[in-house]
């Protein structure tokens, strides 16, 4: 994508200060907020594996089922839920938590340092405040995972505006938390940072992200938001559903269909359905009907705070 200011260059024009210094502005308040982020290279960065019936596949199509699908809204430019190749990097330090999505939707060759997309969320534990970048190009097949340029630095000509990330809509999924669990993360959950009970808000200037909904169910004595929050949005729609076998997510083979594979979690739960309906099945009963009728008075839903 050929940015507008790229353009105006190279007619030996100057861009608007509005359009020059607005990723720049959102740059320096996420540095201040959370930490100046590293360059970035993908192939530090951990693989994601695709099985099906628990093996990797000698090959990969378009549109294939596995084990463990992405449950990414991958669009019209994409090979489906199954796409191998995908690297997770953890940046993380004693202050700031940075995880790096090098993400795959269409199937490229196992050596290959051309992404789709690369996806970086920066959060600082303490505060709660969290950051987004992203880097696409469709236009050209793909972004270099090679040298990319720090986030915190400016734009680069690298990465996407703030108009583009907000049309993404990151945080309208990640609702409850800035690292969400999938069975298709979860097999790397180690490379992934986690900070689900702590504060969380979107760092704003100027970007639109404190429009994304932060709000979860208070409900006391419910053994699944004992452990994390359950967010109103994204969180409800449909994942809860998801990992909880209520509904299938799409690119599920045989095994992601059926009990235990459809049921991911708590992650590696280990238990029987009988077990597992024993231990969850009321609290998932509760947060099903606040899903259902969020206004229900006993659904207690409450703001997910921050230290701003």
């Amino acid at each position: 994508m050929l940015r507008v200011s790229a353009i105006l260059l190279a007619l030996g024009l100057s861009a608007p200060a509005a359009l020059a210094d607005d990723f720049d502005t959102y740059a320096q308040a996420c540095k201040q907020a959370v930490g100046d982020l590293p360059p970035i290279s993908c192939a530090e960065g951990v693989p994601v594996p695709i099985t099906v019936d628990g093996h990797t596949p000698s090959s990969y199509s378009k549109d294939m089922t596995c084990d463990r699908p992405g449950l990414l809204a991958n669009g019209d430019n994409s090979d489906g839920q199954c796409v191998p190749y995908s690297r997770i990097l953890n940046l993380s330090n004693d202050t700031m938590q940075v995880s790096v999505m090098c993400r795959q939707k269409t199937i490229r060759d196992e050596t290959s340092s051309t992404y789709d997309e690369i996806d970086v969320i920066a959060h600082n534990p303490q505060t709660g405040a969290t950051c987004w970048f992203m880097a696409k190009d469709e236009e050209a097949g793909g972004v270099s995972g090679e040298n990319v340029p720090s986030p915190t630095e400016g734009q680069a000509d690298f990465w996407a505006d703030l108009s583009d990330v907000l049309e993404e809509g990151c945080g309208n999924c990640h609702d409850n938390d800035p690292f969400m669990y999938s069975p298709f993360v979860g097999q790397v959950l180690d490379h992934v940072p986690s900070n689900p009970l702590g504060p969380y808000y979107h760092v704003e200037a100027g970007s639109g992200f404190s429009g994304w909904p932060l709000s979860h169910f208070a409900l006391p004595d419910n053994t699944c938001t004992g452990c994390h929050r359950i967010g109103v949005n994204e969180t409800c729609n449909e994942l809860a559903r998801f990992m909880t076998g209520k509904t299938t997510p799409p690119g599920s083979d045989a095994f992601a269909s059926a009990f235990p594979g459809n049921t991911t979690m708590p992650p590696l739960h280990g238990l029987s359905q009988e077990q597992w309906d024993a231990t969850y099945g009321a609290s998932l009963d509760e947060v099903l009907k606040c899903c259902g009728a969020p206004d229900d008075a006993s659904c207690r839903v409450t703001p997910i705070l921050g230290s701003q």
